[in-house]
């Protein structure tokens, strides 16, 4: 089992949480993402069954990420 937590300040973490919630409906057999959110945090749980299912739900995350950067929402 793999398990990674990533912890992110925001300016504004409800813009995030909100574009990345229909992300998280889908189901996937092999992992599982969580996402909390306190203030202007937000914590992301990642727990995959190996290394390629941590990988691709990693890069799910990722890309909104990048995109909110370049944006210059993420501090």
């Amino acid at each position: 089992m793999i398990n990674l937590e990533i912890k992110l300040d925001f300016e504004n973490s409800d813009k995030f949480f909100k574009s990345i919630l229909p992300e998280l409906e889908d189901k996937f057999d092999r992992s599982n993402i969580t996402i909390s959110k306190n203030k202007n945090q937000l914590k992301i749980d990642i727990r995959a069954s190996d290394k390629a299912a941590a990988r691709a739900s990693l890069n799910m995350i990722m890309k909104p990420l990048i995109l909110f950067k370049n944006l210059g929402e993420l501090k």
